[in-house]
């Protein structure tokens, strides 16, 4: 069963609204890709059409370092922390842990369809996004849980590659 439940900034006008902006998109994507999918694409085709938004977005909208510690900084954004209620366990230099504890998106997606199976398919192809800007690095990204999973956190480990 997925759990999807905000824990902080909950009643935070700005973070009310940043989360309902998020929960758009979602809605957006959910429609894109079920249309899509209806009109005989594939998964993969998706996943690398995502995956090239993120490359493109990691030569342009992060700071381009090889310092993982300064990616971080400009990734977590205070906005990005306080929508997705997020934190950051572990931030070495070679290794950045990402834990959200709510995803807007997940909760668009439970709007269309109970599904499970389908959203946890559509989580995955979604981190195509992050995938693609830890390319431009040359970095990995690897999800150890995901909301979408059932697991009620998403734990998403960037590491420098050895």
């Amino acid at each position: 069963m997925i759990k999807n439940t905000p824990r902080n900034y909950v009643g935070d006008f700005e973070v009310e609204k940043l989360r309902a902006a998020s929960i758009n998109r979602g809605k957006w994507i959910f429609q894109i890709v079920k249309a899509g999918l209806e009109a005989g694409m594939q998964w993969d085709d998706i996943r690398e059409a995502i995956r090239k938004a993120g490359a493109y977005k990691g030569y342009n909208s992060f700071l381009r370092t090889s310092d993982l510690k300064k990616f971080a900084k400009a990734f977590a954004t205070d906005a990005l922390i306080k929508t997705n209620d997020a934190e950051i366990p572990v931030l070495t230099d070679d290794e950045f842990v990402w834990e959200v504890h709510y995803c807007p998106l997940v909760e668009a997606w439970t709007q269309y369809t109970d599904d499970e199976k389908f959203i946890a398919k559509l989580c995955d192809a979604c981190m195509e996004i992050d995938r693609g800007t830890m390319d431009t690095y040359g970095w990995n990204l690897e999800l150890k849980n995901t909301i979408a999973g059932g697991d009620g956190k998403c734990t998403i480990c960037m590491q420098k590659k050895k």
